[in-house]
């Protein structure tokens, strides 16, 4: 096995002369005994020989070939053969040409085959020098690696935000920020947002590229926003002085007579446009009032808790088009409740649980909205609950 060893580790092809030789001799190989130790599977045993690069996989080619000859590809056979034979290393291997021994024929057609293939020295050259490279790129790239990017292990965990981004006022007006919005973005993980109209989003891709730290953003923006004909904004929402708005509060009749607002809406994204249609042609626009949150994380606590204190009359309630089990509700439920301080229930509008995302079905999906718009508009629904 040593012997083998040394062979694996010196390979070199034979050239065309070697070869033609090779094959007129026909010494038979040395009777061997085999006890068997493993059991190999046919693709592995049948890979060719240029892929054997280690000597535990030419141990395990050996003891294949021991037990079967046929069960390994032929040019570890010729290889094994010529090194029981007593071939020194590096002249053991050979090209798996057609073996016909007794044929001066097949011997001539051999040495064709050879002198027409090119400089196989070169090739394995070549090929050694690409793999010398590759791992030397590997190496080299762990040494340099800068494992630490964010320069987290350097940061003053202390102090939530560096003096010099909230010495002046001027800049984090510039963000659209005051210090408390910032300390928040500073200490999170990441940023959350679902926004429902061209303007905020257009400001939080501005205030993610104006920031004096990286956080990542996560933009949950489905694709019918782009062609809704009502999720547009004008070009005063994009003018200086204007900013991101974590939350987007109600602006329409329940807005100005808040003390008659029976229930209070909260939602995030497109869902909001099917309650504002339905809201509508309920004629319920001083009745409900409907409250987006544009960024979930981190939550926008503060503006919500002065939502609700807008409307001390409303029950609160949120709505999503996704499953119960599949949404924002359950991440969202427990910050309002700590919000208010659990003073108020939070309902929910919205579909029941379900294993998959969608029905499938245009008409059950149409279904499953409407139930959806009903429960949300219903000012009756949760009497039965309270």
């Amino acid at each position: 096995m040593f012997h083998l060893r040394t062979c694996a580790a010196k390979l070199r092809p034979l050239t065309a002369s070697q070869t033609v030789k090779t094959f007129s001799q026909n010494r038979p190989a040395a009777a061997r005994t085999f006890q068997q130790i493993r059991c190999y599977s046919a693709p592995v045993a049948a890979e060719p020989f240029l892929s054997g690069t280690s000597s535990n996989y030419v141990e395990e080619m050996y003891c294949a070939w021991l037990e079967n000859p046929k069960s390994v590809h032929k040019s570890w056979d010729i290889f094994f053969r010529n090194t029981n034979a007593g071939a020194p290393p590096g002249t053991a291997y050979q090209s798996p040409l057609p073996l016909s021994r007794g044929s001066l024929a097949a011997v001539a057609h051999a040495q064709s085959l050879v002198e027409a293939q090119p400089n196989v020295d070169k090739l394995v050259e070549d090929h050694l020098a690409v793999q010398s490279l590759i791992r030397a790129y590997q190496i080299r790239g762990h040494h340099v690696a800068q494992l630490d990017p964010l320069g987290i292990l350097d940061a003053d965990l202390d102090s939530s935000v560096p003096a010099d981004i909230i010495s002046s006022t001027d800049k984090l007006g510039f963000y659209g920020l005051d210090e408390s919005d910032l300390d928040k973005l500073y200490d999170c993980n990441w940023v959350v947002v679902n926004c429902s109209t061209p303007g905020n989003f257009f400001h939080v891709l501005r205030r993610q590229i104006l920031l004096p730290f990286r956080k990542p953003l996560i933009i949950f923006t489905p694709k019918s926003l782009l062609r809704h004909p009502e999720a547009r904004s004008s070009f005063d929402e994009m003018l200086p002085g204007t900013h991101f708005q974590r939350v987007i509060p109600e602006d329409g009749p329940a807005a100005q007579n808040p003390e008659s607002v029976k229930r209070l809406l909260f939602c995030t994204g497109k869902v909001y446009y099917d309650l504002t249609r339905e809201r509508k042609a309920r004629d319920m626009v001083g009745q409900v009032a409907i409250t987006r949150i544009e960024q979930l994380s981190p939550f926008p606590f503060d503006l919500l808790l002065k939502e609700v204190q807008k409307y001390p009359s409303a029950e609160l309630a949120w709505c999503q088009e996704e499953h119960k089990n599949q949404g924002y509700y359950d991440y969202v439920k427990p910050r309002l409740r700590t919000t208010i301080s659990r003073a108020k229930p939070v309902w929910y509008a919205g579909r029941d649980p379900a294993a998959a995302p969608a029905t499938g079905n245009k008409k059950t999906h149409l279904t499953e909205l409407q139930r959806l718009l009903d429960t949300a508009f219903d000012l009756d629904v949760f009497k039965n609950f309270s």
